[in-house]
């Protein structure tokens, strides 16, 4: 009965998001410039929320350090550094986060139906492992839209990581940071791997809160010491969430 129940649930959130992905793809066909739009009210409010809290069932709670809260008012572009557990994590982003974001993403995802055409137009930039040219033109645009004041989440693992342990970072999304002058906000996330984890399609039913941390800007031009520094902030919020 639990399969059959995750089963739904699984087919159902794969059903709500193509509609809601479809929906934002032809409203930015016919208006251009609704980013804004489909970010804050189509992808977080509708989409991700809704979806998290009545389809999977699961409730958020969420903390931001005092700084950081200060900064997304502000207005000001930042890269948010964060775990990767779950296919879920961009709806979690969605949901948690207080500001527009947008993502670095691997090139497969622009191929997904749907969902990679919306991504497309709201300014996700898709990067392919090991292709330089791609990378430099990706980095570029991004700096453009973190001066622009957008917000950029980076998933620096490379991966959705299996076990209970965060994986070292990769420096692509330091570099970008160090680039456009923009602080990296770590963030560390707890839930949405029990809840669909990386080896299943099965959403699970959630037994606890799915909790998200939002920690101290760091501020940095050295892009070793931005990523060195967000690794251990992010292993440090994980670590004060296990006391």
């Amino acid at each position: 009965m639990k399969i059959m129940i995750g089963f739904f649930r699984s087919v159902l959130s794969v059903l709500y998001s193509a509609f809601w992905c479809g929906t934002a793809l032809i409203t930015l066909m016919i208006f251009p410039n609704s980013s804004d739009l489909v970010l804050i009210k189509f992808a977080k409010k509708y989409w991700s929320e809704f979806m998290i809290k009545w389809i999977i069932g699961a409730e958020l709670d969420v903390q931001l350090h005092p700084e950081t809260e200060a900064l997304f008012k502000s207005g000001r572009g930042a890269v948010l550094v964060s775990n990767h557990s779950s296919y879920l994590d961009i709806n979690l982003a969605f949901a948690s986060t207080p500001t527009p974001i947008v993502f670095l993403a691997k090139a497969g995802v622009r191929k997904v139906p749907l969902l990679g055409g919306a991504n497309e137009r709201v300014g996700t930039v898709f990067v392919e492992r090991g292709n330089i040219k791609m990378a430099k033109k990706a980095i570029k645009k991004l700096e453009t839209t973190l001066k622009n004041g957008r917000c950029v989440v980076v998933y620096p693992e490379g991966s959705r990581f299996k076990k209970n342990e965060i994986q070292p970072f990769k420096k692509g999304g330091f570099h970008l940071a160090s680039n456009a002058g923009a602080p990296v906000v770590p963030v560390y996330h707890e839930g949405m791997g029990e809840i669909l984890p990386p080896h299943t399609f099965i959403i699970r039913k959630p037994s606890k809160p799915v909790v998200v941390r939002f920690g101290k800007p760091i501020y940095s031009s050295n892009v070793e010491e931005l990523r060195d520094k967000s690794f251990e902030a992010v292993k440090d919020l994980q670590a004060k969430l296990r006391l």
